[in-house]
């Protein structure tokens, strides 16, 4: 593997966690899921452009997010002793989670509660009311703290996998059996089902868990330099017919025949198709994304890098940042709420990279996130 900074790899961070902020604000302006403020709900066509763009971003970019953390994680345990390696990981895992739980959740409910419901309520009470607490988004951190501590205790550091870089029918056979084993979990619990009291959403763990495991062995076997462009420049142009062809094809006749209720499982043929269509973007997107960012965004400029740098911070605090800013424009009734969401979209990326940076200057942060 290569000792060289993998610039691209930064430049694809920023990309997919502007796709996490997008996605939430898309679901406070009508788009399907569960976030802390739902304005309202999208009629059609709206609906349609609001869920191709939810469930393009869902098939991929938090099974892409585990695969470059699991990959760093394993070149971070090279260079570290085990010890310093769990002090590091317990730093900028566990602080930030219990600041989203303890302290970041309760904010973000008081915002909604006090300044869009504009109830009788107070910001002591939410800090100190259970109910208010949670992980929010920060599932995928809480998951990275718990592999790290499976990874540490059933990995041997001077041992591993060997296994050469999959071919295309490999690749898709995996992205197949991931889909299935998906779809017969989500017949028992359906999209949008979580452990209680810990936001783990197992309709979605199977791809997570395997990119989890590709990502170790991608690291160890050299993955990253065997994908050529010619076949990242193939594989993205199949996800782009996945999205922008069968996926509206998918959810219309999918639709007719059973309503949005019909994808989210149960053993319905929609289920099944979504499963193994999400899997498909999955692989196709990951993949593509990977080798085209290699070949055209393998380099940073110091805008770039100060982007890069924020954005595990702009995971940590997006949450009541565009939930409050979600509160100010929240008499923008009489406008379209597509158009609500693309006007104010640049706008909340803006203000989270603009406060992760700002609590960056902050003396000691930077050594958290």
């Amino acid at each position: 593997m290569s000792s060289s900074r993998l610039y691209y790899i930064d430049n694809l961070r920023i990309f997919l966690i502007s796709l996490v902020v997008l996605l939430h604000f898309n679901i406070t302006y009508g788009a399907p899921g569960d976030w802390y403020y739902n304005e309202s709900e999208a009629g059609f066509p709206e609906i349609i452009i609001q869920t191709m763009f939810n469930m393009t971003n869902q098939a991929f970019f938090m099974g892409m997010f585990f695969f470059i953390s699991a990959y760093f994680t394993v070149a971070s345990l090279k260079r570290k002793s085990t010890g310093r390696f769990l002090k590091d990981r317990l730093v900028r895992l566990g602080i930030p989670l219990v600041v989203f739980y303890f302290f970041l959740s309760p904010v973000t409910n008081f915002i909604h509660y006090y300044f869009i419901k504009h109830e009788a309520v107070t910001f002591v009470g939410f800090l100190t009311d259970p109910p208010s607490w949670g992980f929010g988004p920060m599932w995928f951190v809480e998951t990275l703290l718990i592999f790290t501590v499976i990874y540490l205790l059933l990995f041997n550091r001077e041992r591993t996998i060997k296994m050469n870089y999959p071919g295309t029918i490999k690749l898709l056979l995996s992205a197949l059996l991931i889909g299935l084993s998906q779809f017969i979990i989500r017949i028992w619990l359906p999209v949008g089902w979580s452990l209680p009291h810990t936001g783990l959403q197992f309709p979605f763990f199977v791809q997570y868990i395997v990119m989890l495991v590709f990502g170790v062995i991608a690291y160890n076997n050299n993955w990253l330099e065997a994908i050529s462009f010619k076949s990242a420049k193939h594989w993205f142009i199949f996800a782009q017919v996945m999205i922008w062809l069968v996926l509206p094809v998918m959810l219309y006749i999918g639709g007719q025949n059973g309503g949005a209720e019909a994808f989210v499982g149960g053993g319905t043929w929609q289920s099944f198709a979504w499963a193994i269509w999400e899997q498909l973007v999955c692989v196709a997107m990951i993949i593509g994304l990977l080798g085209i960012g290699k070949r055209y965004f393998n380099k940073q400029g110091a805008l770039a890098r100060q982007l890069s740098n924020s954005a595990y911070g702009v995971y940590i605090i997006h949450t009541p940042v565009i939930v409050g800013l979600s509160a100010l424009f929240v008499n923008w009734q009489s406008i379209n709420q597509l158009v609500k969401f693309i006007v104010l979209a640049p706008v909340a990326l803006l203000v989270c990279f603009t406060v992760a940076w700002t609590i960056r200057q902050v003396p000691g942060v930077k050594k958290v996130v």
